[in-house]
């Protein structure tokens, strides 16, 4: 299934795929955690999410299953997976990553420090693509649309000869994965916040 075959949004649907994320991610051990003590819980979950978004469709891909936004994923070549400030600055993004909660900032602080790192070391010197996030909303799960965006960026890095890498923090997506051809590369805790998480890559086929 080509990348063609998903819906490409554009800054317009932003708005609503922040509100597919926040759903599809509102029982999140790590994002529970890292925005746990801010006020303005809400509000930094919106501009959490908008930042990834922006940034790839700058950057990368950011899609949708459907024009109803009902599943959502953003991936971006290897080279730009570290969101720099210039990076946030050039896709609209800094803005609101200036929104979050000081304590928010500095809990994903944490998670960006220690995942970098791992990942330019599983990943130094290969063609690779990042999956920067993936979620369908609550209502629409169990249809098969995760697999939908899955299968096309699957088709993409197959015709490219990418990798493809993410990290998930819960236990119960690693089946997911490993139905999609991805396996575990090392599974780590993220300092402070106590929490696991699972390197994982995907070789081209």
């Amino acid at each position: 299934m080509p990348t063609a075959s998903l819906y490409s949004f554009t800054r317009e649907d932003v708005p609503r795929a922040v509100e597919c994320l926040k759903d599809a991610f509102r029982d999140d051990p790590l994002w529970r955690e890292v925005f746990r003590d801010d006020p303005n819980k809400d509000k930094s979950l919106t501009a959490f999410f908008t930042c990834p978004l922006l940034y790839g469709i700058k950057f990368g891909k950011a899609c949708a299953t459907s024009p109803k936004i009902e599943g959502v994923a953003v991936w971006v070549p290897g080279r730009h997976a570290n969101m720099t400030m210039w990076g946030m600055l050039r896709s609209g993004a800094l803005a609101y990553g200036a929104r979050m909660g000081k304590e928010s900032v500095r809990n994903l602080s944490i998670v960006s420090r220690r995942l970098g790192p791992e990942r330019r070391k599983w990943m130094k010197k290969k063609p690779y693509l990042y999956l920067t996030i993936i979620g369908v909303s609550s209502q629409a799960q169990g249809k098969g649309l995760g697999s939908q965006i899955m299968d096309a960026i699957k088709e993409e890095c197959d015709r490219e000869g990418f990798s493809l890498y993410l990290e998930t923090e819960k236990e119960d997506n690693l089946a997911f994965y490993q139905k999609h051809g991805f396996a575990v590369l090392e599974k780590i805790v993220l300092d402070k916040l106590d929490l696991p998480m699972w390197l994982m890559e995907r070789k081209p086929q």
